[in-house]
């Protein structure tokens, strides 16, 4: 993988949004949300005027940015020009999708890492965003003028201005000349989101999850899977075929986790000891089943919950002809 890419593609750590305030602070509730034990999805204004409980529900979302541009202005000949896709924020961790133009044709990466809301004398100021190498946070951009509304017509609008706080070369990120002010539509949450209550599988499953089991019929353990983030592929060419080895310098991640948000967004992470990513996929799930028990993962494969609780999940799945069982357990 291109190392640019690669560091583009690794940052993610999962961590409360405020460091500062407890998050089950009580704000003001929508009647909308009745029925629902989720974030409010439906809280506007402007962030300058609001608490921190109250600015995490605003901000809490998929915000499409609409593919706004950004030339590179670093001088990397590698990757040139990067388009900002969407932000999304969930109750412990942001999102922000990319896809970058370069020699070698389009690719694309996602930011991910833990926000904090600023405040000053109870209002909150901005929104400091991070990202996370090797254990340590690095404050990667502030966004500040964040104004959610909601339109007459249904749905909601945001604009806000955002800053990179380092040069993003330094870390072998091309995308140096992204800040500027940004307008962006809210996108639908999905469907059963109204409707999740605290016993309800939509509210146990959209949380932070940690592999601690697996099995395919293959023979893969979750030992297996991990190392094979170590394997170097090697072709022949007078046989044509391929070998595999494991490299020696290689440490294999210690862990596999994966988040999922009410917008349905997932993202899956192989960290390293200290909870740093090492390798990060992005993509969408959904219920295919009114009892929740069905969920299918990039409109490309079903899994079936045998078990789910806040705290433990299990299932199982084919792919490829190959069936398999997970077991996951909550990340706090």
């Amino acid at each position: 993988m291109n190392k640019i890419l690669f560091y583009l593609i690794t940052f993610f750590l999962v961590l409360s949004c405020s460091k500062d305030k407890d998050e089950n602070e009580e704000v003001v509730a929508d009647d909308r949300m009745a029925d629902s034990a989720i974030t409010n999805i439906y809280a506007s204004g402007k962030v300058s005027e609001q608490t921190a409980a109250e600015a995490k529900q605003t901000i809490f979302g998929k915000w499409d940015v609409g593919g706004s541009s950004s030339k590179n202005i670093s001088g990397s000949k590698s990757l040139s020009e990067c388009t900002f896709n969407f932000i999304e924020f969930t109750d412990k961790s942001y999102i922000m999708n990319l896809s970058i133009t370069g020699p070698d044709g389009p690719e694309s990466g996602s930011i991910f890492g833990n926000y904090e809301l600023i405040e000053t004398d109870g209002l909150v100021t901005e929104v400091r965003l991070y990202f996370s190498i090797s254990g340590d946070d690095i404050h990667i951009a502030t966004l500040t003028n964040i104004e959610v509304v909601e339109k007459a017509s249904g749905g909601f609008d945001a604009t806000f201005d955002i800053n990179f706080e380092i040069d993003l070369g330094d870390v072998e990120i091309v995308c140096v000349d992204l800040g500027g002010s940004y307008s962006a539509d809210k996108e639908p949450a999905m469907e059963e989101t109204l409707s999740a209550g605290v016993d309800s599988n939509h509210y146990k499953v959209v949380r932070n999850w940690q592999m601690t089991f697996y099995s395919d019929s293959e023979g893969y353990d979750l030992a297996s899977s991990l190392l094979e983030f170590c394997e170097v592929e090697t072709y022949n060419s007078e046989t044509g075929e391929y070998s595999y080895s494991i490299d020696p310098d290689c440490i294999p991640p210690s862990a596999f986790q994966v988040n999922l948000s009410t917008f349905g967004t997932y993202v899956t992470m192989l960290v390293d000891d200290s909870g740093s990513p090492l390798q990060v996929e992005t993509g969408t799930w959904a219920w295919s089943n009114s009892d929740q028990t069905e969920f299918i993962v990039d409109d490309e494969w079903t899994a079936n919950i045998s078990s789910l609780s806040t705290s433990n999940w299990e299932f199982s799945a084919i792919q490829e002809d190959v069936s398999a069982e997970y077991i996951f357990t909550a990340v706090p």
